[in-house]
């Protein structure tokens, strides 16, 4: 009776009143109770019970290591194998797969070398299931000498034996050797067996082979078919090189071949549509998934960051948090990203609220997007203050510091702080020396912004790039030394791009260098893709010199080349949500009201004599200016 019972017990309450019966009764029922107890996830109890059995089966042992590993509580398995043995408990077969399984958590080979060494003692030496465990043990703790030795004295094999040794290779990067063993296997080579190998070539980068071998597979005379597991590898691989060709055809086999969509799989196809660029698909796919986990939130967030929609990363991350998913660093990471670029201050200070009040981590990647984040939203001090506190400081920390401090214009504080990143032992990298000449440029230090360039290479041995030589050109343009910096972009090793060009124009307009600015218009107006910017500058350049053809043949070229202007945008937040505002915007719920608070300031500004029409033009009348510079009236008297 109270067997059954004990069978059809759902709740600890009632195993409560059973085993208070058993007690009671005596009777003969305490492995049939942990058992049921680790069923209900009960270890604790399920220990307590066997600690207070004088005698126990083997099975009761067994089933308690079992579940420890299982549940992620490895050390906890070895400890009661210590102590099965300190009661002169005889293991069985089935006490070490799931111990030694425990050890390949650990990673503690020197355990598993002990276990190993019972395992020959009692006779196990030769059992099949041991031996796979013992095999795939010392693949996981970096023993493949070891694991192949284990191998090849086997007597009996089976596929789980060739699947652990070609696994242990291809996960330690021997794929050529894996190769060798997975072609000469003489029974037949099952989907898990395919699969490593397909990941093997995935990890080593040759795409070529990953997808020859999936064509073989599909082929083959072994007739099996890929699983969610093969077809996350390729998709792996097509995210990781962009390849939105073969990653388009994957997803289609996939819904041809009716390839259950796990949440893993699910997760990999959103991954792979959104660093393809195909946000929208990426969308659908995971606003179609029946199963979300937090992977599958972070990538979609991921992929909305990549492709530079920011605002819906900010909605996305709202509705998650809605739905009361609890998000991890990946997530944070990239919404404070996110508030960096929209200068949401409410938001990313919420977030920085978030990880103190849920006791998480702040580790060097949260701190250096909290840097970037409050920097980025003019809170300089704040950025500092977490970039003191943060005590493992990374280059990529220093260089948040760094740059957060050049576009704060504090150039000076900036060099200081890259003086004690030196000293810190860290060598500076591009990024590093990007911020170090912003700072210069920002507050006119042109002897330091001279040193630090030349130290590039001179110190570092990093080779200046376009963004380095935009820095500097600028800094020495901004400061009158329009001919060194002309020379410098002359000797460029790499071509110079229309920003640089830009950036010596500017200067030209500033010291009114006409001569030097006529070279550089010769070279923008000859580009393939001509900068509309840079058109703008240079012929308001020629209009001040009061040449007024060369500024109709700028305009001209705009005109035929049909150059356009983007669309400017502007956001707001309030009350920790972002709003966006496009040129003649009438989408916002609002804005009615917005226009016609805009109307009540212009007349204000009107009454006290303060308004200029041509300094204070929005939305519709930006874009009249536009086209009255790129289709003026003639004027015959200009021209």
């Amino acid at each position: 009776m109270f067997l059954s019972l004990l069978r059809t017990a759902t709740s600890l309450t009632q195993i409560h009143q059973i085993h208070a019966q058993i007690l009671i009764r005596g009777l003969p029922l305490q492995s049939h109770l942990i058992s049921k107890l680790i069923d209900l996830h009960s270890i604790d109890y399920a220990r307590f019970v066997l600690d207070q059995i004088p005698s126990h089966a083997d099975f009761s042992w067994n089933s308690l290591i079992r579940a420890y590993t299982l549940q992620g509580s490895p050390k906890n398995s070895l400890f009661l194998y210590l102590k099965m043995l300190r009661n002169s408990e005889k293991p069985s077969n089935f006490t070490y797969p799931f111990l030694l399984k425990a050890c390949s958590t650990l990673c503690s080979v020197f355990e598993g070398e002990q276990i190993h060494t019972h395992v020959l003692r009692l006779g196990f030496g030769s059992d099949l299931f041991v031996c796979n465990s013992l095999i795939d043990m010392y693949c996981k703790c970096f023993c493949l000498e070891s694991a192949r030795n284990m191998w090849d004295d086997m007597e009996v094999r089976d596929e789980v034996s060739w699947n652990s040794i070609i696994s242990g290779y291809v996960q330690w990067g021997q794929v050529e050797k894996a190769r060798e063993l997975f072609e000469g296997m003489p029974i037949r080579r099952n989907v898990v067996c395919w699969t490593a190998m397909i990941n093997g070539y995935g990890k080593e980068g040759d795409f070529v082979e990953m997808l020859s071998l999936f064509r073989h597979m599909l082929v083959s005379a072994d007739e099996v078919q890929p699983n969610a597991a093969t077809m996350v590898c390729l998709l792996s691989a097509c995210s990781a090189l962009c390849n939105s060709e073969v990653g388009r055809f994957l997803s289609v086999f996939i819904d041809v071949n009716k390839i259950p969509l796990n949440v893993i799989l699910v997760t990999a196809l959103i991954d792979m549509y959104s660093k393809c660029g195909d946000v929208e698909k990426a969308q659908r796919i995971f606003d179609g998934a029946s199963c979300k986990n937090l992977p599958s939130w972070n990538a979609m967030i991921t992929g909305y960051m990549q492709c530079g929609l920011l605002e819906q990363a900010i909605d996305l991350y709202c509705l998650m948090k809605a739905q009361l998913v609890k998000p991890n660093e990946i997530t944070l990471v990239n919404v404070l990203s996110a508030c960096a670029g929209l200068g949401a201050l409410e938001l990313g200070r919420e977030v920085h609220l978030y990880l103190g009040r849920n006791g998480l981590e702040l580790n060097v990647i949260l701190a250096t997007a909290l840097v970037d984040m409050y920097a980025k939203c003019g809170k300089i001090n704040d950025a500092c203050l977490v970039f003191v506190k943060t005590s493992q400081k990374d280059v990529a920390l220093w260089n948040a510091m760094i740059l957060g401090l050049a576009y704060h214009g504090d150039g000076r504080d900036a060099i200081a702080v890259f003086s004690q990143m030196k000293r810190s032992g860290l060598n500076p990298n591009d990024v590093t020396f990007i911020g170090v000449l912003s700072a210069c440029n920002h507050s006119g230090l042109v002897e330091e912004g001279r040193f630090q360039f030349s130290s590039m290479d001179d110190k570092h041995g990093l080779s200046p790039k376009l963004e380095h030589y935009n820095c500097i050109v600028d800094l020495l343009g901004r400061a009158g030394h329009l001919e060194e910096a002309y020379e410098l972009v002359q000797s460029m090793v790499i071509p110079p791009d229309s920003i640089i060009w830009g950036a010596l124009l500017s200067a030209c307009r500033i010291h009114r260098n006409l001569e030097l600015a006529d070279k550089i218009g010769g070279v923008i107006t000859a580009m393939q893709d001509p900068n509309i910017g840079f058109c703008i500058l240079l012929s308001n350049i020629y209009a001040s010199a009061g040449r007024w053809k060369d500024v109709a043949r700028v305009r001209r070229l705009v005109k035929e080349q049909r150059i356009k202007k983007p669309s400017g945008c502007s956001w707001v937040e309030v009350d920790g949500v972002v709003h966006r505002f496009v040129v003649e915007d009438t989408t916002h719920l609002k804005s009615q009201e917005i226009y016609g608070t805009y109307e009540i300031l212009v007349n204000h500004l009107k009454a006290e004599g303060r308004f200029e029409a041509s300094h204070l033009q929005i939305d519709g009348n930006l874009v009249m200016n536009y086209e009255a510079w790129c289709f003026p009236k003639r004027n015959e008297s200009n021209l």
